[in-house]
């Protein structure tokens, strides 16, 4: 039995282990590639600066009920132009935000770091002390809840964060015939996981406060 649930604790683990790896991967790849771009004396100016401007924008038609195939690309197997419609775009646009939401973009980015960092320590925690045969009492309540909480606010973070994003691009951007949609841009795993461990731990409260009107009675 324990088998079985080291190999869902060890998933699981992956799960948050992902999250945080992805978001380093992606802020650290473009962190890197500005600074190379910015110190490349053979870019100009303009060129850097559509660069320090890329968005990526998820894009729906605005005509669901209708042709929603709007646009066309080039097949190069037929040699023919086919219908399409775009769901996803790369664009360099100056969304020009201010001081005050690059700061909070920053902290909520920090947050969300924090966030999922100490969930994944708590997660370690429990899974040791489950390991050791200590699984049902309150410490693992708190710990679970504390993890479900942060699991959460994790998310928050991420959909805060997504938002920003999408309004700053919204001010600046659009394309015919499409609209500019969230879909896609916020994941929510972490809020699953983080309610399911709220769940678990109340699940664990109940049967802790059973235990003990028993042994009171007794």
């Amino acid at each position: 039995m324990k088998r079985r649930l080291n190999i869902l604790c060890v998933i699981v683990l992956l799960v948050l282990g992902y999250s945080v790896l992805e978001t380093t991967y992606y802020v650290g790849l473009g962190i890197k590639t500005g600074i190379e771009k910015g110190i490349d004396s053979k870019i100009d100016a303009k060129a850097k600066e559509e660069i320090s401007n890329v968005q990526v924008v998820q894009l729906v038609p605005k005509d669901l009920g209708g042709d929603i195939l709007i646009d066309s690309v080039y097949n190069e197997k037929t040699g023919e132009y086919v219908p399409a419609a775009y769901g996803q775009m790369i664009v360099s646009v100056n969304t020009q935000p201010s001081v005050l939401s690059r700061i909070i973009s920053l902290l909520i980015l920090i947050a969300n770091y924090v966030a999922i960092i100490w969930a994944v320590v708590l997660f370690i925690r429990l899974i040791v002390s489950i390991n050791k045969s200590d699984i049902f009492n309150w410490k693992n309540v708190r710990r679970l809840r504390r993890l479900g909480v942060l699991l959460i606010i994790g998310f928050v973070c991420t959909f805060l964060l997504a938002f920003l994003s999408f309004h700053n691009v919204e001010k600046v951007f659009s394309v015919p015939g499409y609209s500019l949609s969230m879909a896609d841009m916020v994941h929510i795993t972490s809020l699953v996981l983080g309610i399911s461990a709220l769940i678990v731990a109340e699940v664990f409260a109940i049967g802790l406060k059973m235990k003990e009107e028993q042994e009171l009675t007794i």
